[in-house]
Parts: structure tokens; sequence; C-alpha cells
């Protein structure tokens, strides 16, 4: 069953951002960075290193101007995950309606982290304000599970 916003906030650090949606919260960008690969073996992944994105201030609003391609997100937001909840963040419809697709990997009930972080495809070419709203994470009970102790805890990617 899918948790009601009051229910996903208490499993977040919003820092003052962001905003509650019905089933979820909304997350807000921090930082946006280009992905150039990586390598997925049985035992572990290498991700190569991202390469900056400069965000541009127009008429005092900083703002990223992405090409089509594949972007890591930062958010402004964090989360704690317990045994009992699972989460998983998609876009927001502004963003899938102007041609980008956010999704993530799977919360694990035990992942935590001070800032969460998402994929962007973008499929066409997309302005996107630092600090706005662009992703909804949603999260699920779960029947008791192992906690999360993998290469990722406490870190959005491989550092």
């Amino acid at each position: 069953m899918l948790l009601n916003a009051n229910q996903v906030e208490d499993l977040l650090t919003t820092n003052g951002k962001g905003k509650k949606a019905q089933v979820g919260y909304d997350l807000t960008v921090k930082e946006i960075k280009q992905v150039n690969g990586g390598v997925v073996t049985k035992d572990n992944t290498t991700i190569f290193p991202y390469s900056d994105v400069a965000a541009s201030l127009v008429d005092d609003r900083y703002i990223y101007n992405l090409e089509p391609g594949t972007y890591s997100l930062t958010f402004e937001q964090g989360c704690k995950l317990d045994n009992k909840h699972t989460a998983f963040i998609r876009h927001r419809s502004s963003i899938l309606r102007a041609g980008g697709i956010i999704t993530s990997g799977v919360y694990d009930p035990g992942f935590e982290v001070d800032e969460m972080g998402g994929m962007l495809i973008a499929t066409k070419n997309l302005a996107i304000e630092v600090g706005a709203r662009v992703a909804q994470i949603v999260m699920m009970e779960n029947n008791d599970a192992e906690l999360y102790n993998g290469q990722f805890q406490k870190e959005k990617d491989v550092k």
C-alpha cells in the first residue's frame, strides 16, 4: 500500500524544501551533473566520473540548460528508511510533458542518505531551475525486511 504524504514526510529530511503530494513528496533539484557511463560486474559497480554542468544566472534565477542526454540529479531532500518501507522516485508530470524522464533505483529498507538522487533522461532540450520541484518520491509499506547495507549506503553515488 502506498503511504500518504504525511507518512512519507516522516521518513524524509526535507530541509524545509519541496512539497507534500497526495501519496508522496515533491523533491527539489540541488545539482545536476552529466552521466558518463560505468561498469557493472557481478560483485561491484564502477561509475565513471560525472561531468559538471553549469547553471546560468538568468533574471536572478539559476537555470540548468540541458541538451538531450542522461543526467544525475541531486535533490535537496534526504531519507532514512526503516525495515518496513521501500521508496521509488518518479518524474512529475511537468518534466514528462517537457520530454524528460526521472527515475531512481529502489530505495531499500534501511537505506539512508542526506541528499537523495535520481537519473534524468532528457529526450529534448530542457531548462530546469535550481530548487524546482521535478520529481516525487513515493513509498510503500512492506513486511519486515533485512536492512540495506550495500555499496551506496549514505551516498547517492559512489564517490
